[in-house]
């Protein structure tokens, strides 16, 4: 359902809701029958699934990269709450004296205004929380959550029932669901990977919002004993159920980050090396490719935050002859970076003293394989192109397949072995030349854009990819950012875990 609808349509839907909540209020007698409190729960509920929905998109997945990010964008929203709050506060202590202030108009706008602020607040932390409880997760913990969510509702269901059926056992229910939730809490690996200074700051941030949390309470006692209303918020289990919630999980964050302050200097070294080495790798990638008439390439690399082996290269052989490659590291960190240089190293050296792509390949798989590295395998794709002939040649070693528009067709470039690490001598090596090739479109790529997931963990896929490259080909100037526009409506808010690379060749040798 979120897909269908933008943010701010679930924003004005909650608004119309909230006056709905106002017009209650204020027009509707209080009648000491349920059927009044039974309507004003239902818009209430409403009210909260909307804006539920509103900060659930808005809202996105919290990755390595993006934890403080979103945690301080949690600040400044409760922030400015907090400024609305105080601002009905200071009307309450010192109580204005004015025909305005004092009427019931007012009071009863106040009131209603107070809870529903508080219950944003309250919706918009549970959204953080659920991101950062989502953060590295096990599928258990995701079930776990699911049926939280699920004794949420329930929840919600008993402050209806209540008004027809009153009982104390649905504290029991509460306490079951909450119990449920206390297995969340201790899901917290998103403090491992902040620098010290973020730490310290994230302390600072929830001890405010666990004050901002006993603020609204106590706002909402004085308001309740201040008149007589429809509903008592202060008696509804899914205010209680919510307040706990929340105020637990940031208790909890407090003390594990606390705790784990002495350990930041040590991570953050870690974090620096690995920040050097990402640097060190991004400088193996060409940063000026050719762009001309007659030879224009074009590239995008999304590294993801661990480091990665992702590597595409443009050399050229003489004035005449250019070799494109990419290739793809298995495995993450350090030793797959190194790895990468190493290759990136031996192909430019090997292209110093022959132009025989197969003899390039054979050399290649000799130096990953002298390296003594049995569990790492690098997928490379090569060609060469003459301009002087007119003639493709390539190899695939293992890489997922490029895709090749000529002669108003599309080919997919797969002629080639294994990848290169695997075998001493690479079985069936073979390449293919292609002949009387004048103008062509190269595209190559990584396996993290097939491999990238949607929200119901679906791939991307290569069908896909090659069904956008067959369409958009031929009419599109920009096809790599149509590329990562497709992607990111397929994906959503779902993060990637690979880096991604994109490669593209237009050739035009007439």
């Amino acid at each position: 359902m979120a897909k269908l609808f933008a943010p701010k349509v679930f924003l004005i839907v909650g608004g119309i809701f909230w006056l709905f909540l106002l017009f209650f209020h204020l027009y509707i007698p209080i009648n000491e029958t349920s059927t009044f409190s039974i309507i004003f729960m239902s818009l209430l509920g409403l009210f909260l699934f909307s804006f539920y929905k509103y900060f659930d998109l808005i809202y996105d997945d919290i990755g390595q990269k993006n934890i403080f990010f979103s945690i301080y964008k949690l600040f400044v929203n409760s922030l400015k709450i907090t400024v609305l709050i105080l601002f009905i506060l200071f009307f309450e202590i010192f109580e204005i004296s004015s025909r305005v202030f004092s009427s019931e108009f007012f009071q009863i706008f106040i009131y209603n205004f107070t809870i529903t602020t508080g219950f944003i607040f309250l919706i918009m932390s549970f959204v953080v929380f659920k991101r950062l409880i989502f953060f590295e997760s096990s599928s258990v913990m995701r079930s776990i959550f699911m049926f939280f969510q699920i004794g949420v509702l329930l929840i919600f269901i008993c402050d209806l029932l209540y008004n027809f059926f009153p009982s104390d056992n649905y504290q029991y229910l509460l306490a079951g669901v909450f119990m449920i939730g206390g297995v969340l809490f201790f899901n917290q690996k998103w403090i491992a990977y902040m620098h010290f200074d973020q730490k310290w700051k994230t302390i600072l941030i929830f001890l405010f919002l666990l004050s901002f949390i006993v603020l609204i309470y106590l706002i909402i006692s004085l308001e309740q004993n201040h008149y007589a209303f429809h509903f008592d918020v202060k008696s509804s289990l899914l205010f209680i159920l919510l307040m706990a919630f929340n105020f637990t999980y940031l208790s909890v964050s407090i003390l594990i980050s606390t705790f784990n302050l002495p350990t930041s200097p040590v991570f953050d070294k870690i974090q620096n090396e690995s920040y050097l080495a990402r640097k060190v790798q991004e400088n193996l990638i060409p940063t000026k490719l050719p762009n001309s008439k007659k030879i224009k390439i074009s590239s995008y690399y999304m590294p993801h935050f661990a480091l990665g082996g992702d590597y595409f290269d443009y050399i050229e052989l003489n004035e005449h002859k250019f070799l494109v490659s990419i290739a793809d590291v298995s495995g993450k960190g350090i030793p797959a970076a190194l790895l990468m240089s190493n290759v990136q190293a031996s192909l430019r050296t090997m292209t110093r003293q022959t132009e025989d792509i197969k003899k390039i390949v054979e050399e290649l798989n000799f130096q990953i394989n002298l390296r003594g590295l049995s569990e790492r395998f690098v997928s490379m794709f090569l060609c060469i192109y003459d301009l002087k002939n007119k003639t493709l040649q390539y190899i695939n070693c293992g890489h997922p397949h490029p895709l090749l528009f000529f002669d108003n067709k599309v080919e997919e470039l797969s002629e080639g072995s294994t990848v290169l690490g695997m075998f001493e001598k690479l079985p069936q090596l073979n390449y293919k030349k292609i002949s009387n090739i004048s103008n062509f479109k190269l595209f190559c790529y990584t396996d993290g854009i097939t491999e990238a997931k949607n929200n119901v963990d679906d791939y991307y896929g290569s069908s896909r990819l090659k069904n956008l490259f067959a369409s958009k080909i031929q009419t599109s100037q920009v096809f790599l950012s149509d590329v990562i526009e497709d992607l990111n409506n397929f994906k959503g808010k779902k993060i990637t875990d690979d880096d991604i690379t994109l490669l593209l060749t237009i050739v035009n040798n007439e």
